[in-house]
């Protein structure tokens, strides 16, 4: 008897492969439907791990009806916005890095399942292993009072801040020094055509020294947009921006931060749509850490297990092939 906990990428990817290989599981997610809110922008997935995880499920063909072969074009530009690089594997049928929406992968995921596999609303507040035994049984307790026993597996699959790594490790994440600030703009091809045509159909990152603008087009026609920069963990909360106005926090923030950049970059940021806006630190775990606690029947995948930065699609297929991995 499998417990996953967590329905991401890396969770609904092992679900998926048990289900198509007839091994009974239950998957707790803590968002309260597929659809309660947004997935973010898009991932590509690699034909050396991520692809090899959904052919594994059985959903690699319906993938490839999925996947954006035109979102693959990547600019990557300089701070005044000329171009120093462009990629695309728009004219390869069978791409090595395809991207599909996060939306659309999860979507795909959740097909493969049936009504039930998934119990929705479940954030995990603590998991235990009742008794000594090495077939020892877990329990877990949720945000909302209820609780669910005699799970004989236990998967972590709940991302950087996981409930149930504790029980293979006390190590906490360390930051890394950069912090992430997530907007989004909705309908750019409507509403700001010359920014859209300095993003593309897929990513368009600009870059100088450490800071760093990142664009990507969703295939609903808005634009995530992530911006980093190096600062203390703690900057939302000591920067001494005024977030109560979203816009004018915005603002400021380029101002400090991107004051010599171009016009494109900075309206990618300060054009976000009222209440889009997420101020991320990031986070990862000490390289070559190894779990320093045995617990037999419990294991963990994807961030939960390793976390790194968001870069070139490595965590999300580094995810999926754990779940290749471990099924």
């Amino acid at each position: 008897k499998v417990a996953i906990v967590g329905g991401g990428p890396s969770g609904l990817t092992l679900a998926s492969i048990l289900k198509a290989v007839r091994i009974p599981f239950t998957v707790f997610e803590l968002d309260a439907s597929a659809s309660a809110r947004g997935q973010g922008g898009m991932l590509d997935i690699h034909k050396s791990s991520g692809q090899l995880a959904l052919a594994k499920a059985g959903l690699l063909d319906e993938f490839k009806k999925r996947m954006r072969v035109d979102a693959t074009d990547l600019y990557v530009r300089d701070q005044t916005g000329e171009i120093r690089w462009y990629h695309t594997e728009k004219e390869n049928p069978d791409p090595e890095r395809p991207e599909i929406d996060r939306g659309d992968l999860r979507n795909l995921l959740l097909s493969a399942l049936d009504e039930g596999d998934v119990q929705w609303g479940k954030k995990l507040v603590r998991a235990e292993k009742e008794g000594v035994a090495q077939e020892g049984c877990f329990s877990l307790y949720f945000a909302n009072g209820s609780s669910a026993t005699g799970f004989n597996i236990l998967v972590g699959a709940d991302g950087t801040w996981s409930r149930v790594r504790p029980l293979r490790s006390n190590v906490p994440p360390s930051y890394v020094g950069m912090t992430v600030a997530a907007t989004r703009i909705t309908n750019l091809d409507d509403r700001l055509p010359e920014l859209a045509k300095f993003v593309g159909n897929g990513t368009c990152m600009s870059v100088e020294g450490k800071s760093l603008v990142v664009a990507q087009k969703s295939g609903d026609g808005s634009v995530n947009v992530y911006s980093f920069i190096s600062v203390p963990e703690d900057w939302r909360e000591t920067s001494g921006i005024d977030w109560s106005n979203q816009r004018r926090g915005l603002t400021e923030f380029v101002e400090r931060y991107y004051s010599g950049w171009g016009q494109e970059a900075k309206s990618l940021i300060i054009e976000c749509d009222e209440g889009d806006l997420a101020i991320r630190p990031l986070y990862r775990y000490p390289p070559g850490h190894r779990w320093e606690k045995t617990s037999a029947g419990v294991t963990l995948l994807g961030d939960a297990a390793h976390v790194i930065t968001p870069f070139t699609g490595e965590g999300v297929n580094l995810a999926m092939h754990d779940a290749y991995d471990l099924a």
